[in-house]
């Protein structure tokens, strides 16, 4: 397959998870209503679903290893589609969960394979095509919620926007079904046989918990910034909702600017930049707390500078572990999964039962946190891992 087919069905699939993860949450009180559950119980689609995507992410690293990305992307693709209509169609709540820890598993298998699919192929190019690829699914995420608030216009029900998450996911799968299949490199067999890797490498482990931290961080800007804004600002949540948009918006402009500066920078500074530029937010958040303008301002730095992190990690791992970069990069994305669920509850936490303050100032922590660890991964990082692109 040609690079530009390639790319084309890479940025597909990622529009595709995007929208539908974007979709998911507005459609949420019509599950509920067409299950006869409650919004709290249909919050346990949402757990399903990220115990089915942690669950891809530790096991379809390793396949890509050993069968290629091709297979596993198909598996995965036809998982994410029927557990879409599976949810769609369901009228269980039991019946709701089970499908959702299948689309959860569907949608980590795309997501884990496409990323190593491309850095892979570009793999001297990975850090900006990663950054280009993980823009697309911005893309999705950010239409997604928008088409949802038309169909509910419209039709009073978002299901409709949930539903064209399912053809989204079919549009590429021609191209994913004549994917080349290209042997691993011979530095890359052994690992799939079992050879030349190891988990006990401190440098893997520390690359996880960088992502952990950043993921954490991200995900919870993503979760609280309208609670937050409501609480310390007159805006209300109306307008803080609207922030939060900005926030992603932000955060997807960031990923664009990483792949055309990651093309000039090596993958370590563009790291850099992007932690000093997020301790700076986080700090701004902590001392503009109850300035509608500093919160604002501190909101949008932190999403511009925490677009370019994820890919930019995964491409780091990639390139340290050849000898297996689908076991390391599962590592990697599975504790950033941790982070998800980890870190955005202690915030809410500390939102709801301490201050808003002290959310921020653990933002801050998290922040400078990752700074210290990046620290250690720099020391131990092999040169051939931080070379700028070609």
């Amino acid at each position: 397959m040609s690079p530009r087919r390639l790319m084309v069905m890479a940025f597909a699939l990622f529009v595709a998870i995007g929208w539908l993860g974007g979709a998911l949450g507005p459609a949420l009180p019509d599950l509920a209503d067409q299950t006869g559950g409650d919004l709290a119980a249909l919050g346990g689609l949402v757990t399903a679903a990220f115990i089915g995507t942690m669950t891809a992410q530790i096991v379809a690293g390793p396949l890509n290893d050993r069968l290629g990305q091709r297979p596993v992307i198909l598996v995965g693709a036809a998982l994410l589609g029927l557990g879409t209509l599976g949810i769609l169609f369901s009228r269980s709540l039991a019946a709701t969960l089970i499908i959702g820890f299948m689309y959860g598993f569907g949608f980590g298998a795309v997501d884990i394979s496409t990323n190593l699919l491309i850095a892979h192929r570009f793999a001297q190019r990975s850090v900006p095509m990663l950054n280009l690829l993980h823009t697309f699914y911005g893309v999705g995420s950010v239409v997604s919620p928008a088409v949802a608030g038309l169909t509910l216009a419209l039709w009073d029900s978002a299901l409709p926007a949930f539903g064209l998450g399912f053809v989204a996911v079919l549009i590429p799968l021609p191209l994913v079904w004549r994917l080349d299949n290209v042997p691993l490199p011979t530095q890359q067999v052994s690992a799939a046989r079992g050879d030349g890797f190891s988990y006990r490498v401190p440098l893997l482990w520390a690359l996880g918990f960088l992502l952990l931290l950043f993921v954490g961080l991200e995900a919870g800007m993503g979760a609280w910034t309208t609670a937050y804004v409501d609480r310390t600002t007159t805006l209300g949540k109306e307008v803080g909702a609207l922030i939060t948009s900005g926030y992603w918006l932000a955060l997807t402009v960031g990923r664009v600017l990483g792949a055309l500066y990651s093309v000039r920078f090596t993958p370590q500074t563009v790291l850099w930049a992007c932690l000093a530029g997020m301790l700076g937010g986080s700090a701004l958040l902590a001392v503009g707390h109850g300035s509608a303008a500093l919160t604002v301002l501190a909101v949008l730095v932190l999403g511009l500078w925490s677009g370019p992190p994820y890919p930019t990690i995964v491409a780091i791992t990639t390139a340290t572990f050849p000898n297996g970069p689908g076991k390391a990069t599962s590592v990697v994305v599975a504790m950033a999964s941790l982070g998800a669920a980890t870190l955005p509850w202690m915030q809410g936490v500390l939102l709801d039962r301490v201050s808003a303050l002290a959310m921020a100032l653990l933002f801050v922590a998290e922040a400078l946190a990752m700074v210290l660890v990046m620290v250690a991964v720099q020391a131990r990082s092999p040169r051939r891992a931080v070379a700028p692109a070609d």
